[in-house]
């Protein structure tokens, strides 16, 4: 008897390879399913928007016994090694440029079973993390090079934004962070993250802390870029620049010729005479405007924590400030600028924070409570 399964499955690649056990023999209702899953690509596309029949089907189906594991189980194994293409390699990025491989018969199966994801009706065994790596892969997040798939990485953020829960919104807080702008889907992102804060209610003042953008920023405040095979591996650019924001305020790019000589420049980052070439134009470009991103974002954050001193009664735990405040890479700038205090549990007074606090070095209790000084506010 032949699978009625078989055509969704692709001998070539690995995580077809590694589900398709699980998909093998399965109940008539199971594998209804799986085909249903697998006709994703009739109703997703790169709009990132859903069929309603195809959705309400869906949830039709994954009320069926056993569908929920099912579809955990893919996933899982979706968010392991290379994710879909296989492909965790470094010098990939270097060697796939410009290569156009057929898509495989079963990415719209791998994109069904993620979107099936957040119709699920709990977050549970590591769900919502395996669907952020997954994302995390699929949109170059990495700190090694996984082949983009911009329409996978957009199903597993829609994914998340539908995923009842606080344990999805604390990962797509951290994917609105660190997903660049630049990639096709991070517009699917935002508005997961916006459904996801209403549907959990959380206020505007948290949401806008929340979601402040990295902008790829290391932790030391630079941001390498380079052609392929160096710099920032989301970004191959035909310039070799280094953004850096730094502890001052102060946004510069430095730029490096063919000899190796390196050229400071601060808004508008222009770059050093005869530096300009038609190879160069485009990616020249995009560095000074991301570098006055970074500007724009700083300026942003120094507004709103100014207004924090019409709020004395705001106050964040240890864990939230360190991670949105004294950590963030551009927010941490503006909260080194200023006075902060803090307060334990048994305590009715603040106390001033330590400068060595602000720098990560400091051993306050994970307790406490900490808030900008009124005094210092603004």
């Amino acid at each position: 008897m032949s699978d009625p399964l078989a055509h969704v499955f692709d001998p070539g690649n690995g995580w077809s390879t590694r589900i398709r056990p699980h998909l093998t023999g399965l109940p008539p209702h199971l594998a209804e399913l799986v085909l249903h899953l697998a006709a994703s690509d009739a109703f997703w596309n790169w709009r990132y928007k859903v069929d309603t029949p195809w959705k309400r089907r869906t949830k039709a189906l994954l009320k069926a016994d056993g569908a929920d594991a099912l579809v955990r189980r893919a996933v899982r194994e979706l968010a392991a090694g290379g994710s879909f293409h296989d492909q965790g390699d470094p010098e990939h990025v270097i060697r796939e440029i410009g290569q156009v491989k057929p898509p495989s018969p079963a990415r719209p199966l791998a994109i069904g079973f993620l979107l099936a994801c957040g119709w699920l009706r709990a977050d549970t065994d590591g769900l919502s993390a395996d669907l952020a790596l997954v994302a995390r892969k699929n949109s170059q997040a990495m700190d090694t090079y996984h082949r983009v798939d911009h329409e996978i990485a957009g199903a597993a953020f829609t994914a998340l934004g539908d995923l009842p829960g606080s344990a999805a919104m604390e990962e797509l807080w951290d994917l609105h962070q660190r997903i660049t702008p630049s990639i096709h889907p991070q517009r699917v992102l935002v508005k997961s993250v916006k459904r996801a804060a209403a549907r959990l209610g959380i206020p505007a003042d948290e949401f806008a802390e929340r979601t402040v953008p990295r902008h790829g920023l290391e932790p030391d405040g630079t941001l390498t870029v380079g052609w392929i095979g160096r710099g920032a591996l989301w970004w191959n650019a035909s310039v070799d620049a280094v953004i850096t924001l730094h502890d001052t305020g102060t946004v510069t790019v430095d730029w490096s010729d063919d000899n190796g000589r390196t050229t400071r420049t601060t808004a508008p980052f222009r770059t050093p005479n005869g530096y300009k070439t038609p190879l160069r134009t485009d990616s020249i470009t995009l560095v000074r405007r991301y570098a006055q991103d970074i500007a724009k974002t700083l300026a942003a954050e120094r507004a709103r924590l100014a207004s924090l001193a019409d709020a004395p009664d705001r106050t964040w735990s240890w864990h939230d400030w360190s991670r949105h405040y004294r950590d963030h890479p551009v927010t941490g700038v503006v909260t080194r600028s200023l006075e902060w205090e803090y307060r334990l549990p048994d305590e009715d007074a603040f106390r001033p924070l330590d400068p060595a606090d602000l720098d990560a070095g400091g051993a306050v209790p994970a307790t406490a409570r900490v808030r900008l000084r009124p005094a210092a506010a603004g």
